[in-house]
This record gives structure tokens, sequence and C-alpha cells, in this order.
């Protein structure tokens, strides 16, 4: 296609030019450079083709409460071993999580840390 494209430059600018009376020689000479933006030219990205992406959603502010809060949680039964076992895993249990393949509380609330 590129080729198609290149070829067809050069030709018409050749033509336009031998027809205002450009010598045939000085036409060709003249349809190289051109044809040659046109190539370059065919290897851009194309910066005009349509997104058809809706924009993401912003965050909502009630996700990153919940979010900072039960990072909170999770840093303060990092310290107590017994708040863990007693308010977190059972919600997490609710959740259908599978708690026995959760880390101890430190390293998950390192992990969670990484992700804020």
């Amino acid at each position: 296609m590129r080729t198609l494209i290149v070829l067809a430059t050069a030709v018409v600018t050749g033509l336009v030019l031998w027809r205002f009376g450009a010598n045939p020689l000085w036409a060709t000479a003249l349809a190289v450079p051109p044809a040659a933006l046109a190539l370059l030219a065919s290897y851009l990205p194309r910066a005009t083709d349509v997104v058809w992406q809706p924009p993401p959603d912003p965050p909502s502010a009630i996700a990153s409460v919940q979010a900072s809060t039960l990072a909170t949680r999770l840093a303060q039964a990092a310290d107590d071993e017994v708040r863990f076992r007693e308010r977190i895993q059972p919600r997490l249990r609710k959740l259908g999580i599978d708690v026995d393949a959760l880390p101890p509380p430190d390293e998950l609330t390192e992990m969670l840390r990484r992700t804020e």
C-alpha cells in the first residue's frame, strides 16, 4: 500500500509538472521530493485515528475512603494479631475471600500500601 501511494504521488506530480510545460527529465526530478514526503508520511502513526473507548471513570470519593479505611485497619491489625483474627478475618470470610491464602497482616499491609 505504501508503494502504491508513493508511486501515485510521483506519477501525479510528474504529470502535473509535465502538463505545465516542464521538461520530462525535470518533471521526473521534481516529482522525487513529494514522493519521498509521501513515503515518510506513510510511516508516521495515525494521529487522527479515532479512539473508540470512553474516557475512564474518575475514582469515586467513596472508593478512596474505603481503601484508606481498610489500609488503616490492616495497619492496626498488623500490630494486634487478635484484632486481625477477630475483626478482619470474619469480614473477609463473608466476602468469600480465601483467608487461608492471605499473607500475614504485616505483609498484607505492606502490599496494600504499595498499591495506594
